[in-house]
């Protein structure tokens, strides 16, 4: 294992792109929002009453994360000897019950009563100590599936994640698909400590905000047989946490006048203040050996990737290749962000914080643009704790289409947060559309649950409701986990509906999406932000501010927070200050 001597600088997630992500959330952008289903439509996964992995015993499960065997090089859904296969974590509802089950239909077939289950990967009796988590699966040359996933080691520790992988052998007959045998079960990465923080430095921090990640690995094959994976971690000392991000002008993304005020906001507020520092969030990249079967680790990466001080937690990862264009995908949460006032205005309007982002580069390992602007891709559109709520979004390529993306997820929180009996389910799949010129846009084009291959029998218009029907009973107004909230105020939305339903390349329809300051004219009710930040036009932006070029060596990312940056804003304050007229606000001081 070495460090890359070519890799690319990861592209930052701003400030200012988070503001502007929430702020597509809450004024429910119809480019974005994702379409509301028909609750009365939606059911329990019937493949997933089945044996549970700890106990043995059959039980109806909540089943979230879930990922199909894709071809290793186009991404599409595989057909292995007749039949699509799906990976899935399945545990006990209120229990820390976190495995993964293997799920087959026939290939084609979008019944989700179709869907059965051939058990727990990894047999039974486990323990609630080890537990598995996301990732990917794909076809190896002799028919067998490698299976990339996380080992989650809570054995006197806290979530301790490592990219792990094995080789699946399975059988097909008249009564299924059936696991012989898992073989080379083995730790791929645990991190390298320098473009990727280890647990042992998390553990060294020591603090509740610092979150630690090393999960969801997807394997991506380039036709010359190379393979990579493409996870979910935090950045190491190449670009480490600490209040030193503050300092780092380029992290927040905005203006003079924007950043300073941000600055200011992160001193101000203890909670954000003390994300901020530990935020440290990366789509991050290796290469792996040639042994498809016992995969190691051949090169370490500089992240694709990275939000400093600005998320702690960009899940899931993929990425999917369109026509000579990579585009990487995440799913992430306001709440794991740092701006508070962000994360409580999508609470009360929408009642959720969810959202997927996405990125589009040239080259798999980049320089990634963010779609949209500022990344947004879906958000929310229900609460939390409704039974349509939707989270971890999957994009899959749709065969044909080099313009479409099927958008995969599961509904309902654990734990029957929606109410007893309403486990975790899969959620009906719907279209985004990439146009040419890298925004995206949400269609009307919804399927049943669990489909994971769109032609011509995948949609369902009965799947599509409204913000009456998306809502079961009693839902309206519901108390959820964070405040109580009543009259969500919720702007209704419409997903576009393109006049050929069968090629929608009609970039004039997302209403020129590349005015990103049209959403500050704050219609949505219950919306109290007057527009303070106007992000005033005379101030010019400067971007020569936050290059650091001199000390970008090969694969390392600009240096940030060093004390000649805190030296030159130092002296710039009192001019800043001054125009500003914030003098008389003192700097938080911070042992």
């Amino acid at each position: 294992m070495n460090f890359s001597k070519a890799a690319k600088s990861g592209t930052q997630m701003t400030y200012n792109d988070l503001k502007k992500i929430g702020e597509a959330l809450v004024d429910q952008d119809p480019k974005y929002a994702i379409p509301y289903f028909n609750a009365s439509q939606i059911k329990n996964m019937p493949a997933a009453y089945t044996r549970d992995a700890e106990t043995g015993e059959y039980a109806d499960l909540d089943i979230w994360d879930s990922w199909p065997v894709q071809d290793p090089v186009t991404g599409y859904v595989s057909n292995w000897n007749g039949y699509q296969l799906v990976v899935a974590m399945m545990g006990r509802p209120h229990h820390e019950d976190n495995h993964i089950y293997l799920l087959y239909n026939k290939y084609g077939d979008n019944d989700f009563s179709h869907w059965r289950n051939a058990g727990s990967i990894f047999g039974y009796n486990e323990s609630p100590l080890t537990q598995e988590w996301s990732g990917s699966a794909i076809v190896n040359s002799d028919n067998s599936i490698q299976l990339f996933y996380t080992i989650n080691d809570t054995n006197n520790a806290i979530n301790h994640q490592k990219l792990a992988s094995a080789t699946m052998y399975l059988t097909a007959d008249n009564d299924g698909v059936h696991i012989n045998n898992v073989e080379n079960n083995h730790v791929v990465f645990a991190g390298d400590g320098y473009h990727y923080q280890t647990y042992d430095q998390w553990k060294a921090a020591n603090s509740f905000a610092d979150n630690y990640t090393l999960r969801d690995g997807h394997v991506v094959q380039m036709p010359n047989g190379d393979r990579y994976l493409v996870f979910e971690g935090n950045t190491g000392t190449e670009n480490y946490q600490g209040e030193d991000q503050l300092y780092n002008w380029s992290n927040y993304g905005g203006n003079d006048r924007f950043n300073i005020e941000s600055l200011f906001h992160l001193l101000s507020n203890d909670v954000d203040y003390k994300k901020a520092i530990f935020a440290n969030g990366a789509l991050g990249i290796i290469k792996l050996t040639n042994d498809e079967k016992n995969p190691q680790v051949e090169e370490v990466y500089t992240p694709l990737v990275t939000s400093n001080m600005v998320s702690d937690e960009l899940e899931r990862p993929n990425v999917v290749k369109l026509g000579d264009k990579y585009y990487l995908f995440s799913a992430t949460r306001l709440s794991r962000g740092t701006n508070i006032d962000t994360l409580n205005k999508a609470n009360k309007v929408v009642g959720d914080n969810v959202a997927m982002i996405g990125y589009v580069a040239d080259s798999l390992t980049g320089p990634y643009k963010p779609l949209n602007g500022s990344g947004v891709v879906v958000t929310a559109s229900v609460p939390a704790n409704w039974r349509t709520a939707t989270y971890s979004y999957y994009a899959v390529p749709v065969e044909g289409k080099e313009n479409q993306l099927l958008i995969t997820s599961y509904m309902t929180n654990r734990g029957e947060v929606a109410g007893k009996g309403m486990n975790s389910t899969w959620a009906p799949s719907f279209i985004v559309q990439i146009n040419p010129d890298d925004t995206t846009m949400v269609l009307a084009k919804v399927t049943n649950q669990g489909d994971w291959i769109w032609d011509e029998s995948s949609n369902n218009n009965n799947m599509l409701g409204n913000i009456q029907t998306a809502a079961l009973p009693g839902e309206f107004g519901k108390p959820i986990d964070w405040d109580l909230i009543g009259g969500y105020g919720l702007k209704p939305h419409d997903p576009a509906t393109p006049n050929d339903p069968e090629t929608p390349t009609t970039p004039e329809t997302p209403e020129t999406p590349n005015t990103p300051e049209t959403p500050k004219t704050p219609e949505n009710p219950g919306t109290p932000q007057t527009p303070d930040t106007p992000n005033t036009p005379e101030v010019p932006l400067t971007p020569e501010t936050p290059k650091q070029p001199e000390t970008q060596t090969n694969n390392r990312l600009p240096q940030t927070g060093n004390n000649a940056n805190k030296a030159m804003i130092g002296l710039g304050m009192g001019t800043l200050l001054s125009m500003f007229g914030l003098a008389g606000i003192n700097k938080r001081r911070v042992n």
